[in-house]
């Protein structure tokens, strides 16, 4: 079930936070974007409400990059306020795998290397930039991510 991409940002942060992995505003970014291709991937629908969004230097979902712009390239201090107030929300298991997957690339990979990786020539966002698209669409990011996800097998 889509979830609104601030909800998925504060649950990012919480888990992050206990792992002690400093995320910031760039890097959740990117972490929201590859959450929700490999959920569209695997399960046929978007894991985020909001449009990600083709901006010059990358997939951005508005609504997060305004919450969090104040802390520039510093690591994020803060839980927004919409996940304090539905943190008992139920996440689906799904939607846990892919949070859990997102913090480990998170381990993994910095900010650098994570917009370096979003901007490959085959990536949804360079795809949707070269076509002057305005937003990365669910067809753009399903197809990218489905090579990244073992679906079983239908027999």
């Amino acid at each position: 079930m889509a979830q609104s991409a601030l909800f998925l940002s504060g649950e990012i942060l919480k888990r992050a936070k206990e792992q002690d992995i400093d995320i910031s505003n760039m890097s959740l970014q990117k972490l929201l974007f590859i959450a929700n291709g490999l959920y569209l991937a695997k399960n046929g629908v978007p894991l985020i409400q909001e449009p990600i969004e083709v901006w010059p230097y990358g997939p951005v979902i508005k609504s997060v990059y305004h919450e969090f712009k104040e802390y520039g390239n510093a690591a994020i201090k803060k839980i927004p306020l919409s996940y304090s107030l539905n943190q008992n929300t139920e996440l689906d298991k799904a939607t846990d795998d892919v949070i859990e997957f997102t913090l480990e690339v998170a381990k993994n990979l910095n900010a650098i290397q994570l917009s370096n990786w979003t901007h490959l020539p085959e990536s949804p966002w360079t795809e949707a930039k070269r076509n002057n698209e305005k937003e990365i669409s669910n067809d753009l990011m399903s197809s990218y991510f489905e090579k990244f996800v073992n679906k079983p097998i239908s027999e």
